[in-house]
């Protein structure tokens, strides 16, 4: 980045805090962010709005003001390579008579591309403006995927929990068709744990698999009973807790501390990537594979790169969530503007073909039916592997 550019970022950025500030003496809806990244002045812009709930003073805002902040940085990526892109945001409320309001006063018809809202109650609201004037609409984050039935420019960008198990069983099935797996209950009733552990089993049945049984505090015995030491064995637990984690664990090892020649991994969720800080060590020890929707490698150098950017424009760090809301939203901003700037009308043919290479989401759009809109199914497993690499397992786009 030239030194003229960097000194306009620190300008633009100055402002967008400035207005957001702002934003906290208006009502809900009243005041909306306009910004203009133009490099060529005779380029016909890409128009873009931006709808989320930046003002309501809690973490949930602050995470949208930063999945904002990532927008604004893909943008400017964007700028160059030649593209000119209109920003229009507007704090949304969180009901849907905030976003009909909204939509009265202002007249959004002529937008290219929204992305929002967050709360689910108001994307059919939104979702029917847009149909109605022909607009791409990019939800971002976690929402039922019948909401884009019926509109065929409704994108669906997070991958809904039953998607994301789907695929996760798929690649699990698939690539370790021969291995013994083992099903661990934690015995909480975890409702995402014993979702994914009975779609696993249903699809190992189907292929004559047999999950064998494994108490959580399992004995000796126990463990006799449910390894086996001629295969590979993939411990499941039916839930993400943590606490039932750190149960399993030092079971795990003293097992395999005794019976050494016996080769154990570990099949885990999303909320898993978390625990690194604490757990990573035994995740290598057992080769442990964690199925996600997204991923961020923080060894990776691009990762490093984007973090230095994200404190040079706005000051401080990027928080501790996962996923990382900035790069969630430079992920997705670059993707669709980057597929607008390509394709334009016939984005919709090319959306699986989108050159972009992701700091963290990665996106594999699929119809849901004729007539209706794109979900995305991009999941992944991640290995930890015992010489200490992190490896990416991926279904080959079609």
């Amino acid at each position: 980045m030239t030194s003229s550019v960097r000194a306009a970022v620190l300008t633009l950025a100055d402002g967008f805090r400035n207005s957001l500030s702002a934003l906290r003496l208006q009502r809900a809806w009243g005041l909306a962010i306009l910004l203009s990244f133009c490099l060529n002045l005779q380029a016909k812009p890409i128009k873009m709005g931006v709808l989320l709930p930046l003002k309501e003073n809690n973490n949930r805002s602050a995470r949208m003001v930063e999945f904002y902040q990532g927008m604004l940085l893909a943008v400017d990526s964007l700028k160059q390579q030649g593209l000119s892109v209109d920003i229009t945001t507007f704090n949304t409320g969180n009901t849907p008579s905030d976003m009909d309001t909204l939509l009265f006063r202002n007249d959004l018809s002529d937008m290219d591309i929204i992305f929002g809202p967050f709360y689910v109650s108001q994307i059919p609201v939104l979702g029917d403006y847009c149909h109605r004037h022909n607009i791409w609409l990019v939800n971002p984050f976690a929402a039922p995927a019948n909401l884009v039935k019926g509109s065929p420019r409704h994108c669906q960008a997070f991958a809904t929990q039953t998607i994301s198990q789907e695929e996760a069983v798929w690649l699990t099935t698939t690539q370790f068709a021969d291995y013994n797996f083992i099903l661990v209950d934690a015995r909480d009733k975890n409702a995402e744990g014993n979702s994914f552990t009975e779609t696993l089993r249903s699809r190992l049945s189907q292929q004559g698999i047999y999950m064998r049984p494994m108490p959580l505090e399992a004995d000796e015995m126990s463990m006799d009973q449910a390894m086996n030491s001629l295969k590979n064995n993939m411990v499941v637990l039916n839930s993400p807790d943590i606490k039932a984690l750190n149960t399993l664990l030092p079971h795990l090892k003293e097992y395999k501390r005794a019976h050494p020649e016996v080769n154990i991994n570990l099949l885990g969720y999303p909320d898993w990537q978390a625990y690194t800080n604490t757990l990573l060590t035994d995740f290598y020890y057992f080769g442990t594979y964690i199925y996600s929707p997204f991923y961020r490698n923080p060894l990776d150098r691009r990762s490093s790169d984007f973090e230095r950017t994200f404190i040079r424009w706005f000051h401080r760090p990027m928080m501790s969530t996962y996923p990382r809301y900035a790069m969630m939203g430079f992920d997705l901003c670059y993707y669709f503007l980057r597929g607008l700037q390509l394709y334009g009308e016939k984005l919709d043919e090319k959306l699986q073909s989108i050159p972009a290479r992701p700091f963290q989401n990665d996106f594999w759009f699929v119809r849901s039916e004729e007539g209706s809109g794109f979900q995305n199914h991009h999941t992944q497993l991640i290995h930890y592997a015992p010489d200490q690499t992190i490896q990416l397992l991926i279904r080959t786009k079609p």
